[in-house]
């Protein structure tokens, strides 16, 4: 077995398995278990759900009543064959979407609310309200995407640093 890490090799970037001792020269990254079947797309029912979806909430920003349009018509001409579309409406997009599992993330929460000096006289609203800040752990996020299997070989684990014909 190769010597765990120090320092100087994390710096490098170069690979360790998952009890951070380094990989011999030449053997292939551990594949982190993604849990599930490549053609599994839950919580969507398939690759056309998924893609609609990320069609109408991410690519187009499309408006509540226009994805309710769209699937109206979208709904129109399936009803000659009995079906109908990846959505029901405009909120069943959404509740499908925030059923997502990310990487078994979880969502966290914090509130908070202005505690500067208020001005004489009455105080704009934002400065009395309370604000709910949800977010998920940065760090488990970035963790979780680097060990994912659809990245391999797609991006350099070392520090790279640029200089122009100055040396700057």
């Amino acid at each position: 077995m190769l010597p765990c890490l120090n320092l100087f090799k994390v710096i490098l970037g170069q690979p360790c398995d998952e009890d951070s001792c380094y990989l011999a020269p030449g053997v292939p990254s551990p594949l982190r278990d993604a849990g599930h079947d490549l053609d599994d797309w839950t919580p969507y029912q398939n690759w056309v759900e998924f893609k609609a979806a990320h069609f109408l909430y991410c690519q187009t920003q499309m408006s509540a009543p226009n994805i309710n349009t769209l699937l109206d018509l979208w709904a129109a001409t399936l009803l000659k064959h009995g079906d109908a579309p990846q959505f029901a409406n405009a909120p069943d997009l959404y509740n499908t979407i925030d059923s997502m599992l990310l990487g078994d993330v979880p969502w966290q929460i914090f509130s908070l609310t202005y505690n500067g000096e208020l001005p004489d006289g009455p105080a704009p609203p934002w400065m009395m309200s309370k604000y709910d800040v949800w977010f998920q752990d940065p760090h488990v996020i970035v963790k979780n995407m680097i060990s994912s299997p659809n990245y391999i070989n797609h991006f350099n684990v070392a520090p790279i640093c640029n200089f122009d014909s100055n040396g700057e």
